[in-house]
């Protein structure tokens, strides 16, 4: 390589080295919260079932009472004034009734996640087995911190692109976001940028020809064992994390709303010809847990009434007999109606069934029954979404380890067990390098390395940078806090002496101009002995 060519590229590959350690001293610790959150959620069920087997696993028996008499067995166990939400009959022979409550002053949307109660009756002999709060134990603490607890705490008002689109469907100009999950949502951008400056400091480049790309040399041991296992270890996992990161962005409260709006306005969902309350589906969800990312904005149908007499509603029995010879999926959960009476007319809800989430975009449905008559209103499935639409909700049933099955959650379980060996390799990798007394750490960028960057490398960065910017308003605006603090660090005086002696290296070959190679100086003896022998 020419030299200039040579001093260009060391000096592209330093500034993303920098980028990197920076952006990963910021994203690492997140990600490891998010890769041990993860890992426990998707294995949600084999650890409610070993933690809270008296809760979840019953012995079967010959026949099971009435699902009526199991809700009443509930309801008898909470207070009065606990709100009966969902009843999710038995998924299998082994397994228990499980009937919801929102307890009294349940946060909701805005203001906060409702925490539910969650009760639980043998369904063959109608034993109360206990309650527990869907926030607690194991599985509920992972929960909140995956999300950074979500909306339950201080909250910013952002301007809503919704509104801006479609003032009657989104007529709140702002959109209430917690701290923590705006937080959560602006890491997980910057976790992008680190994906993408780890790619391209693995790439093969003619500076680093004898840097492996898919080998770990173990006999060299310290600072390159642990480089190359956390290169080859990123690189690997780097396509599955970012589709994890995109599909968890469509879940945040400030970007995936917005989102949400722009899927509904490019590729809308068909419209069902049918009477609807004021309620939502949304309205229903609880931690995103209960309803598919689709079906949030999806309106719950009302039940027509024939005449001026109201007959009596059908059973939570007859209700499930019916869901079943619809062929719902085992697990599913029977929402109750909502009955809304304005200036003396009453608009009558509909049971609302739904499968159990997280679920296969095959599997995602939600059934509309009249609660008088039992007929069929509608059946919303993911072929009335809009393609915007679909493409999430397969996004997000990847991300929760159930489109393809055992499949995705083996790739899912590497996935994390892969952030967490990245995490540990960069430690290792940092301490190997810092020297004795110095905290290792790439100091700011000198005017000569700035001189140098090739302008290629800049316009292609800064282009990106411009790209997430837009498509992330929120991250637009940290990159423009960081370019802030480095410029008024810039502007400061500094006077730093080089951490390694590698620095010191690159930093004298920055400054040094090529040179020209001299012809080799022969020893005086030698020379006059070739003389004499010329002579001679």
């Amino acid at each position: 390589m020419r030299p200039a060519k040579r001093r260009a590229d060391a000096v592209a590959l330093r500034r993303i080295w920098r980028l990197h350690f920076w952006v990963g001293l910021f994203a690492a610790p997140a990600l490891v919260l998010l890769a041990c959150s993860g890992l426990v959620i998707l294995y949600t069920q084999p650890i409610n079932d070993w933690l809270h087997r008296d809760l979840y696993v019953v012995a079967s028996g010959p026949e099971t009472i009435p699902l009526d008499d199991q809700i009443a067995v509930s309801e008898r166990n909470v207070g009065a004034d606990y709100i009966l939400d969902a009843v999710i009959p038995p998924a299998g022979p082994e397994s228990s009734t499980r009937v919801d409550f929102l307890p009294p002053n349940a946060l909701s949307l805005p203001a906060g996640e409702a925490d539910l109660t969650q009760v639980f009756v043998d369904p063959y002999n109608g034993r109360y087995l206990g309650q527990r709060s869907e926030l607690s134990g194991l599985v509920g603490w992972a929960n909140q911190l995956h999300r950074l607890f979500g909306n339950d705490g201080p909250q910013v008002h952002l301007p809503s692109l919704g509104h801006l689109i479609a003032p009657s469907s989104y007529p709140d100009a702002t959109i209430a976001v917690g701290v923590g999950n705006l937080w959560m949502e602006l890491t997980a951008v910057w976790i992008l940028v680190l994906m993408a400056s780890g790619i391209y400091l693995w790439w093969p480049r003619a500076i680093e020809a004898t840097k492996p790309l898919l080998r770990i040399r173990w006999a060299r041991g310290g600072r390159v064992r642990w480089r190359d296992l956390h290169a080859l270890t990123g690189v690997v996992i780097a396509v599955v994390l970012i589709c994890y990161v995109l599909s968890g962005l469509t879940w945040s409260r400030y970007w995936g709303e917005n989102w949400r709006a722009v899927t509904a306005a490019v590729t809308p969902s068909t419209e069902v010809d049918a009477p609807s309350t004021m309620a939502r589906m949304g309205d229903y969800d609880r931690l995103g847990r209960r309803i598919s990312w689709a079906a949030t904005d999806d309106p719950v149908y009302s039940s027509a009434t024939d005449g001026a007499r109201v007959p009596a509603r059908l059973s939570f029995a007859d209700i499930d007999r019916l869901a079943k010879g619809e062929h719902m999926v085992p697990g599913f959960a029977i929402i109750p109606p909502v009955n809304v009476t304005e200036n003396g007319q009453t608009v009558y809800g509909s049971f609302t069934v739904v499968n159990a989430w997280p679920q296969k975009l095959s599997e995602q449905r939600t059934l509309y029954l009249n609660q008088f008559t039992g007929r069929t209103i509608t059946n919303a499935t993911a072929e009335h979404d809009g393609a915007l639409s679909r493409l999430t909700s397969f996004g997000i049933a990847m991300h929760m380890g159930n489109q393809l099955g055992l499949l995705t959650r083996i790739v899912a379980t590497l996935a994390c067990l892969g952030i967490l060996a990245s995490a540990l390799t960069g430690l290792l990798m940092w301490w190997s390098r810092r020297p004795s007394g110095h905290s290792g750490v790439p100091g700011p960028v000198s005017d000569v390395t700035r001189a140098n960057t090739p302008r290629s490398a800049v316009i292609a960065v800064s282009l990106g940078v411009v790209v997430l910017g837009i498509v992330f308003p929120v991250f637009g605006v940290s990159v423009l806090v960081v370019l802030a603090v480095e410029a008024v660090m810039a502007r400061r005086p500094r006077k730093r002496e080089p951490d390694t002696a590698r620095d010191a290296e690159e930093a004298k070959a920055f400054r040094a101009p090529a040179r020209r190679c001299r012809r080799p100086r022969i020893p005086r003896p030698v020379a006059s002995r070739v003389g004499a022998m010329i002579r001679r």
